[in-house]
């Protein structure tokens, strides 16, 4: 079977549920975001930089189980998104954001081990809905991600050498420019929101952009044209770019 025969008979299965976390701080020289290296070893998007993120799991879903954790009402609609989120970043760069300062952890706990040990509750209020993709219909693995913006609070990161093996806080200009001269590699969603990000300079001013901004559910759409395979997006998701490069499309190719 060709390429373009699977792509047309290939069933559309579901999305998954996930979450992905943009933190940014304030530094001397501007706005500053947590970027994660996923490991070479991954099928997915391998050495990629991405935010912090991943799958919503059973237990960010049980409202029940997180009342006292949280610092906001646990029938929020989209609050496993949120948890997840949170989770997230704890696992993969053990960052716990609290609404209070907590203090370090003497071993490395659990998620919900650790937030209990700290005493405190984790800052779901404070989380700013920043942007919504979907994975393309052909794909054989999908998710519904929803990214969220939250202003850092000081925790030391670290990344968990498994999926994560390295990370750092920079400059959303400065990744995109070492993206340009094929410096690091970004999936599609991650250099379009990374240029969303670059039209703040500071921590105030990217949440309260996010705030006023509307969330747009952008779904990519995979088709063929005369040079090969091409992914769009329509240009009312408000990124300025509405096709995927080359080396997003190498990146985003499953190995």
């Amino acid at each position: 079977m060709s390429e373009e025969q699977h792509m047309t008979e290939t069933q559309v299965v579901d999305a998954l549920p996930a979450s992905s976390i943009v933190v940014v701080r304030d530094d001397t020289c501007g706005l500053e975001v947590l970027m994660i290296e996923r490991a070479k070893t991954m099928r997915f998007a391998p050495g990629a930089f991405v935010f912090p993120g991943g799958k919503v799991d059973a237990r960010d879903q049980s409202e029940t189980f997180w009342e006292g954790l949280i610092n906001c009402d646990s029938s929020l609609p989209d609050l496993s998104y949120r948890l997840a989120g949170l989770r997230e970043l704890y696992e993969e760069a053990s960052v716990l954001l609290t609404d209070n300062p907590v203090s370090a952890a003497t071993t490395h706990l659990d998620f919900v081990e650790r937030l209990k040990e700290a005493g405190a509750r984790l800052n779901v209020a404070d989380m700013v809905p920043f942007a919504h993709w979907v994975t393309p219909e052909p794909m054989p693995r999908r998710f519904d991600t929803h990214f969220y913006i939250v202003a850092h609070n000081g925790e030391e990161a670290c990344h968990d050498g498994n999926e994560a093996i390295s990370l750092r806080w920079v400059r959303p200009k400065t990744i995109l420019e070492d993206w340009d001269d094929d410096k690091v590699p970004l999936m599609f969603p991650t250099r379009l929101n990374l240029m969303k990000l670059a039209r703040a300079s500071t921590v105030a001013e990217a949440l309260e952009q996010s705030r006023e901004a509307d969330v747009v559910r952008t779904l990519p759409v995979i088709g063929r044209d005369s040079e090969g395979i091409k992914l769009t997006i329509d240009s009312g998701a408000g990124y300025g770019v509405t096709q995927a490069s080359a080396k997003e499309l190498r990146v985003e190719t499953p190995k």
